[in-house]
């Protein structure tokens, strides 16, 4: 049974959501501050914090900031109901695995902790083994799970067996490009979503990268928050994509 960490000051917020997340088999401690959180975290482990941004006294991202040293490997949902959007870009980019706007569906809360809880796997496709490493680091850092394969027919065998969310892929390699890639995952592993590295701008194969569905094409060396933002914007959308599947 999963713990959660629940912080909202606003009472009656904090009890249906408690209530919501209970009914879904999860185990709930309720804290109305980010002080309180921080004495529960020290004294006992959770599988994922759930935190308002705006609160009276510490904000959540004071809060975050702050479990992330006691609980690095935790992964952390905020939830907001006013437009923060620097707030929300910066918390993403250091970690955070959503931004929820209040008020949100019950239902996409649900799918969201999960998803959380679940880390996401991301497959990194780098014929440069250096740079690979370095993608995964970062990655590994903000609570990802991360696989690196050397080679795009390499990576192609591997998501056959394996529950990858999201593919970041060179696009220039020996062998099958990253454009190849991207086109084959199209057609056989629709659920992934693809993101683009490069160190040379070759038009052709951004564009047929782009036309078959990549999220975004990124020029090589990727700084780590640039990253992160962006693996969670590919995630955000993931999640909203297989909302759409499920309504059909």
């Amino acid at each position: 049974m999963a713990r959660i960490l629940l912080v909202d000051d606003e009472g009656a917020l904090r009890v249906t959501l408690a209530a919501n997340l209970e009914l879904d088999g999860m185990e709930v401690e309720e804290a109305e501050s980010g002080e309180r959180a921080l004495e529960l975290l020290r004294s006992a482990p959770f599988d994922l914090m759930l935190s308002d941004i705006r609160m009276s006294g510490m904000s959540g991202k004071e809060l975050f900031q702050r479990a992330k040293e006691l609980r690095p490997e935790m992964p952390v949902v905020l939830m907001t109901a006013f437009a923060l959007e620097d707030i929300v870009r910066e918390v993403l980019r250091n970690g955070v695995f959503a931004v929820l706007p209040k008020p949100f569906d019950v239902g996409h809360l649900s799918r969201t902790v999960q998803r959380a809880l679940r880390r996401p796997a991301v497959l990194v496709v780098d014929d440069h083994e250096d740079q690979a490493r370095s993608t995964a680091a970062a990655l590994r850092a903000i609570g990802l799970r991360v696989e690196s394969i050397s080679d795009g027919a390499g990576a192609l065998r591997a998501i056959e067996d394996r529950p990858i969310d999201i593919c970041i892929v060179d696009l220039v390699m020996p062998g099958m490009s990253g454009a190849e890639v991207v086109e084959r995952l199209r057609w056989s592993r629709t659920d992934i979503t693809a993101i683009v590295v490069s160190d040379y701008v070759v038009p052709e194969l951004m564009q047929r990268a782009a036309a078959n569905g990549a999220f975004a094409c990124l020029c090589k060396p990727v700084a780590a928050d640039e990253l992160a933002q962006v693996v969670a914007e590919a995630r955000g959308r993931a999640d909203l994509r297989s909302a759409a599947v499920r309504a059909r």
